[in-house]
């Protein structure tokens, strides 16, 4: 099933890290270096380029913001989990995002934006019960979903793989007494986030072996999920700068 990326910057990213686009649609009087660009990468993968009428896309947008440009790719490719083992063995300080049934497409990406950012090797999510990567995916994520790894496994045999790696693993609970910034967010961390308002599943809880929550001094009582997973994932960078 073919999926549809809106908007230059993540187009031109998507065709830049040789993600499966196989059409670009422009509209009709749209230009400008990003748009040539994006014609150049376009061609340069074997992928055509049709100039359509504006309301064409305005009918196949998810959102509303294609900025004048659409492509349709192939379903986005998973890695396996092994691959990205492998990659990361060496490495001293290596952080893995987990995403215990989130389904907000748009949440998926902004998590992927913030996980590539910091510098993760992936994010991991459940086959069943979880966002699909949709035009809105690759829009909040700018881009980084084209280069940060995402798998697709069973979250409890994830798990067990994570932690014969050599990888501790840190659920983010409101609940905990024990905040983020006292926990040991170093070394090979894995952080886990669950679905907002259900928060992590009792197997999942079960599974990690520390869980942290986040101090709150406002009246709302915690952050989104994407948000959560930017202010943890930097506690991580803040720790491990300088390691390898």
């Amino acid at each position: 099933m073919a999926v549809s990326i809106e908007g230059r910057n993540a187009i031109i990213e998507a065709l830049r890290a040789g993600m499966p686009v196989r059409k670009v649609m422009i509209a009709k009087g749209t230009g400008g270096s990003p748009v040539a660009e994006v014609e150049r990468l376009a061609t340069a993968a074997g992928a055509s380029v049709e100039y359509v009428a504006r309301q064409r896309l305005d009918s196949m947008s998810e959102r509303g913001a294609h900025q004048g440009i659409i492509a349709l790719a192939d379903e986005h490719p998973y890695t396996p989990l092994a691959t990205v083992l492998e990659k990361s063995a060496a490495k001293g300080a290596s952080l893995i995002v987990v995403l215990d049934h989130v389904t907000d497409p748009g949440n998926l990406g902004a998590v992927l934006r913030s996980a590539e950012v910091a510098g993760a090797e992936a994010v991991i999510v459940p086959k069943r019960r979880t966002a699909a990567v949709t035009s809105a995916a690759y829009k909040s994520s700018a881009g980084a979903i084209a280069w940060l790894p995402l798998v697709q496994d069973n979250l409890a045999q994830a798990f067990e793989k994570l932690k014969a790696a050599g990888y501790w693993i840190a659920g983010a609970d409101a609940s905990s007494a024990t905040l983020a910034f006292d926990a040991p967010m170093d070394g090979r961390l894995v952080i886990v986030l669950g679905a907002e308002g259900e928060g992590l599943s009792r197997l999942t809880r079960e599974r990690c072996d520390f869980l942290v929550s986040l101090p709150v001094a406002g009246h709302v009582d915690s952050l989104n999920v994407a948000q959560a997973a930017t202010v943890l994932a930097f506690e991580w960078v803040r720790r491990t700068r300088g390691q390898a």
